[in-house]
């Protein structure tokens, strides 16, 4: 009986339950990413970087190490060690694989992890970046009520030899004011992890793993005052210093890639897909998400009628 899973095109194998990914269903090869939960060895060399709650080593290795939570040892882009604090939920594991570790799994193997949602608008894939509370969730979960199908949710991986994204897994995380602005139900729903008021939200609907090319890049500018704005396309150059900053795990990502690697992911996308910024009003009621969300449809459909 097949227990593999399918992550950004991946096939992982996990002794860790991942309900939040797909089965395998695709070709009988080898694996490309393992994931156990084992006591992880401490390194007697010391670390290329430290950061709050991470190291890097020469060679690419990477630990997490988070209070409550456990430690996670991601190395050479193939295999997860993780080790569980006493009592903490498997839920609070996963969110930490599905973010942090996936980020560093991309950058291991080559890919640019951009910070970022990303949903499906007419066979195309478009992004929806920002900063961490930026509403790339909310603004990714209204363009879905529109009938948009969800690719990724925070960690966008476009394979820089391709030019596509590779959809990560089908669930969003909403907080429950945005479950009710958009009429979805969040009974039965489990909370993204602790001390975050967050529902995982499945997301099934149309989904696909099958790679796919971005056509757009949609960075939200949040700020204290003034409506929802209009997307304004930045120039070449703005485009790629926006993205840079936007790249997820940017300082790790810059040791282990290289920071001229990533200046070309960086580039390549930016020509492959028009950037935007994207205003947004802190705190603006969310009874205008549908429209926010209709400005950003009517700017992708009006830049694929124009080729």
């Amino acid at each position: 009986m097949n227990h593999d899973l399918i992550l950004c095109g991946w096939r992982v194998r996990s002794t860790l339950p991942l309900p939040e990914l797909l089965p395998w269903t695709g070709e009988d090869r080898p694996v490309d990413i393992e994931i156990d939960v084992a006591n992880i060895p401490v390194p007697t060399v010391a670390p290329t970087l430290v950061l709050p709650h991470s190291r890097l080593w020469d060679n690419g290795d990477f630990l997490l190490e988070l209070d409550g939570v456990g430690r996670f040892w991601v190395t050479q882009g193939r295999q997860v060690l993780v080790e569980p604090a006493t009592d903490c939920p498997a839920a609070g594991l996963r969110a930490f694989i599905l973010g942090s570790v996936l980020g560093v799994l991309c950058h291991q193997r080559g890919l640019l992890p951009i910070h970022a949602s990303a949903v499906r608008i007419d066979e195309v894939a478009v992004l929806i970046a920002g900063i961490s509370g930026a509403g790339k969730s909310t603004l990714a979960a209204a363009l879905g009520a529109r009938g948009h199908a969800l690719l990724s949710d925070d960690v966008a991986a476009i394979d820089p030899k391709s030019g596509q994204l590779l959809p990560a897994y089908p669930q969003r995380k909403l907080t429950p004011d945005v479950l009710n602005a958009l009429q979805m139900p969040h009974e039965g729903l489990l909370t993204h992890r602790v001390g975050q008021v967050k529902y995982r939200v499945p997301a099934f609907a149309d989904f696909s793993t099958a790679p796919i090319a971005p056509a757009a890049v949609f960075v939200l500018n949040v700020s204290p005052i003034g409506p929802f704005g209009a997307p304004q396309r930045l120039s070449s150059a703005k485009a790629m210093a926006l993205l840079d900053r936007m790249i997820y795990r940017r300082a790790v990502g810059h040791h282990i890639q290289s920071k001229l690697a990533l200046f070309s992911s960086v580039a390549k996308l930016s020509h492959l897909a028009p950037v935007y910024t994207l205003p947004r009003r802190k705190g603006a009621p969310l009874s205008e998400l549908d429209d926010f969300a209709a400005q950003v449809e009517s700017c992708v459909r009006t830049l694929k009628s124009h080729g």
